[in-house]
């Protein structure tokens, strides 16, 4: 996706039959696909950012807190004279001065870019219309970290599978100690004992709804991700204050 203003003349960008004009007061933003053709005048001073359309959506579902449907679709004339469009052209204006500068810190550290990268990117979805700006701009509480939120779908979609901290945290995107971190500051318990929640949720769902006929305590356990039995028994009676085997006896008499 590409960002284009000038600081010289009236400029045009053509995509088939439409035209878009661009001045020192207004901007252009497309993608890549059909012929687009650019008019500038010879002396004019044009600045473009290109960015990568799917990190652009990644860091909206970031923002959002959930995920979105393909990439996100600005309107292609941007007015940069509001407040918003005049705070990015100075985030713009910091950023070119530091990628000027052979030494600085986005140059030479891997982390000093990465979240540069994030904060212009970030700039550019709270300053220019698409179809999440309401969303974005609305007013909201803290929200869970959207790479909780992730870890957990993971984990619901999972749970009778053999899972590590390592499987839960590559499916949320972030290092084993940060998901740690997010599940104790907003869920106030570890990811793994998330995981043994969402098991044990699976197994009671089961058992009460069993035909003892065909199904055993151990065969429902062993079906929700569950491998020891004597530590499984201890937590299903210390959550439910009941042995699984009178879940299941209880199905039995209904």
């Amino acid at each position: 996706m590409a960002f284009v203003t000038t600081l010289g003349g009236a400029s045009q960008l053509t995509i088939g039959r439409d035209a878009f004009a661009f001045s020192p007061n207004r901007a252009v933003i497309f993608t890549s696909g059909p012929e687009r053709r650019i008019t500038i005048p010879k002396d004019a001073d044009n600045h473009v950012l290109i960015m990568n359309r799917r990190k652009l959506a990644e860091c909206c579902a970031e923002l959002l807190g959930y995920d979105i449907p393909g990439f996100v679709d600005f309107a292609v004339d941007a007015d940069i004279e509001t407040g918003a469009g005049r705070s990015f052209q100075r985030l713009l204006a910091y950023a070119e001065a530091e990628l000027s500068e052979p030494h600085a810190l986005i140059r030479h550290i891997p982390a000093a870019g990465r979240q540069f990268e994030q904060s212009l990117l970030t700039g550019f979805l709270l300053s220019h219309r698409h179809a999440y700006s309401d969303a974005l701009l609305e007013p909201q509480s803290p929200a869970v970290p959207f790479y909780v939120k992730r870890a957990e779908a993971y984990i619901e979609a999972h749970f009778a599978e053999p899972l590590s901290l390592a499987d839960i945290a590559a499916a949320g995107g972030v290092s084993a100690r940060s998901l740690q971190n997010g599940f104790q500051s907003y869920r106030a318990m570890t990811p793994m004992a998330f995981l043994r929640m969402v098991r044990l949720r699976h197994v009671r769902q089961a058992l009460v709804q069993a035909d003892p006929a065909l199904m055993t305590v151990t065969g429902v356990a062993l079906a929700c991700g569950f491998g020891h039995m004597g530590e499984f028994a201890a937590l299903y009676r210390r959550t439910y204050g009941e042995t699984p085997g009178q879940t299941l006896g209880r199905s039995r008499r209904s």
